[in-house]
């Protein structure tokens, strides 16, 4: 057997011995280099991709930021309080009337927890109350379907555009406001409303109807029935929104950094100058909106600049301090007619105060439709649009109203004029001879068959005479002759001369003289807190309205200006004197004797009240027989 010989590893396979030594023993300055470079790399590569994995977020919060960005910018906040006091109250009708029998054991008190056969029929049960007892409108039916279909999609998990029994899984699948009898009933509750309710239009409110309205809140009656600052809140209100065309929501956020007051022009017009940012179609910050409104002394009713002047003053008054930035414009009003500084109003407060003051002014007496907080926008816009003596171009329309530069012209067409004018003014006997003619039912309300006045002759003069003074003109220059004298000067004085006479300045209207108010004792703010309550009572609040510390108001005022806010004064001054006067401002013993109530301020009054009657610290009233 023949042994084959080792291959020595320092032959070549081809058999020829190399004599050079293997790179593995003798390796090259640039081959070590780069193999300790790529040893040095790899654990520096590894430690920052496990730092850089160590960062990232799970799958599990991924979906939690997505979940909560829909819940906060998916629906508006007024939406989702809409819709849940509708899931609430819904599902308290149908606790009771299980609890009661009347629905004879076909729903089940859980219908809106538990989705089964009979959750459409508890849906159609309620609605008929809704629309058939208690005879309420198709609007009711209509929230009632919408809030319903949100809260079985997000809550209970119902989704798709379909209601329908799974055999296989014994589960009813898709949404319980799809099934078919209730779908049925609530287009039948929709056809109803289309073919026997009756149109309640929203009207614009023009200049007409707003002249009424200031007049009659000057009048005594209104004086008696509404205070001074509900009356300058109004009018500086619906003449900033008849003004600017706001919308609602854009108005009542308004604060006063957004109005710089008293500026000039290059020609010494007064005006005030508001911003307006993130109107319905802007949605960018840095967009803002310019708005140089000046005075209108001719048109009160509508003049903006002198009322949010008043205002202003009005609220300094009030205040004893000049306004912040930060001021809401309009802040909402107590019951007691007192303005919650540091509180814009709301929607609901505002609409409850114009239907009080269109219902008390009479301004829709003999007249259909009604006013809502929407009448002021399109009132202005129609009024620049059509009635105003400079009327406005459909550009600057769109511009001043923050309409979307692709907004369609029929629909803003549509917005501008009045729907109502096919009730109000029609076209029946347009062909009869005895009609009165109208300025609308001409081309450019032109009317061929009235008569020719002298004004007529006199601007046709006018005009032959212009046109004939131009050719002699033309033809003397080209001739290299003198121009003759003008003919208009050779007419009669009362022919109208080419050249129109200097137009005199606008004189600059004047601004409001300031009113002297008496100081008097405003709204103590809402005290939730212990920590509330003593700023209340040793330093006040100046950002909410509070000026005077109430510690002083006894000293500054008399009892009477502050009757209304007396009991609040009280328990606000016995809490702080339990906390400075028995405890020596010791908030270690006064936590220990009322533990946990530092932030519960109606429980700690309670607590606080309790325990001076166990020391005798309080007198007992009689009570009335």
């Amino acid at each position: 057997m023949t042994t084959t010989p080792r291959r020595s590893s320092r032959t070549s396979r081809t058999g020829v011995a190399s004599n050079a030594p293997p790179k593995s023993a003798v390796p090259s300055g640039r081959t070590a280099k780069r193999t300790g470079s790529k040893k040095a790399q790899k654990p520096a590569a590894k430690a920052a991709q496990k730092s850089t994995s160590s960062n990232l977020p799970s799958a599990s919060s991924l979906l939690n930021n997505s979940q909560q960005t829909t819940d906060d910018w998916y629906k508006s906040p007024r939406t989702k309080k809409g819709y849940a006091n509708y899931v609430k109250s819904g599902k308290s009708w149908l606790v009771d009337w299980t609890a009661e029998d009347r629905l004879d054991d076909e729903i089940s008190f859980d219908a809106f927890d538990v989705i089964t056969a009979e959750t459409p029929l508890a849906l159609r049960a309620l609605t008929a109350y809704k629309c058939e007892h208690l005879e309420r409108g198709f609007a009711s039916a209509e929230g009632l379907r919408s809030a319903f279909k949100d809260y079985f999609e997000r809550v209970c998990g119902c989704q798709g555009e379909f209601w329908r029994y799974n055999d296989h899984t014994k589960k009813w699948e898709g949404n319980p406001v799809h099934e078919s009898n209730f779908k049925a009933y609530y287009e039948s509750l929709k056809n109803r409303h289309n073919r026997t309710g009756t149109a309640t239009q929203a009207l614009p409110m023009l200049p007409s109807d707003l002249k009424i309205i200031m007049a009659y809140l000057d009048s005594e009656e209104a004086i008696t029935y509404f205070t001074l600052t509900q009356r300058l809140y109004f009018k500086a209100f619906v003449t900033t929104a008849f003004t600017l065309w706001t919308r609602n929501d854009e108005l009542i956020n308004l604060q006063f950094k957004d109005i710089k007051f008293d500026q000039r022009s290059k020609t010494g017009i007064p005006y005030h100058e508001f911003s307006l940012i993130f109107r319905k179609t802007n949605k960018d910050p840095t967009k803002v909106q310019i708005y140089k409104v000046q005075a209108d002394l001719a048109h009160p009713e509508i003049d903006c600049y002198t009322h949010t002047s008043t205002w202003k003053l009005h609220m300094e008054g009030l205040l004893g301090r000049p306004l912040s930035g930060g001021d809401y414009v309009f802040p909402a009003i107590a019951s007691t007619g007192k303005l919650k500084f540091g509180e814009c109003t709301s929607r609901s407060a505002f609409e409850t105060l114009l239907e009080t003051v269109v219902e008390k002014s009479n301004v829709m007496q003999g007249r259909n439709g009604k006013f809502t907080t929407h009448c002021f926008r399109r009132g202005g816009a129609q009024y620049r649009f059509l009635w105003a003596e400079r009327k406005w171009s459909l550009k600057a329309v769109k511009w001043w109203g923050g309409w979307s530069s692709n907004e369609n012209v029929g629909t803003l067409m549509r917005y501008l004029l009045d729907e109502l004018m096919a009730y109000e003014e029609g076209f029946s006997d347009i062909m009869m001879d005895d009609r009165v003619v109208d300025r609308h039912e001409t081309f450019m309300g032109e009317d061929e068959s009235a008569p020719l006045c002298k004004a007529d002759l006199v601007r046709l003069e006018g005009t032959l005479l212009a046109k004939l003074q131009g050719l002699i003109e033309k033809s003397s220059s080209s001739a290299g002759v003198l121009p003759v004298p003008s003919l208009s000067t050779q007419t009669h004085s009362r022919t109208r001369s080419k050249t129109p006479s200097a137009v005199p300045p606008r004189q600059p209207s004047p601004t409001p003289e300031p009113i002297q108010y008496t100081p008097q004792p405003t709204r103590i703010p809402e005290t939730n807190t212990l920590d509330d309550a003593l700023q209340y009572w040793e330093h006040g609040c100046p950002q909410k309205g509070l000026t005077v510390a109430l510690k002083h108001w006894s000293q500054q005022f008399k009892s009477s200006d502050y009757a209304k806010e007396a009991v609040k004064l009280g328990n606000i001054r016995f809490v702080c004197e339990e906390l400075i006067t028995h405890y020596g401002r010791d908030f270690v013993a006064f936590e220990a004797k009322y533990p946990g109530l530092r932030r519960k301020f109606t429980m700690l009054m309670k607590a606080v009240r309790a325990e001076r009657k166990i020391r005798g610290d309080t007198k007992s009233r009689n009570r009335r027989k």
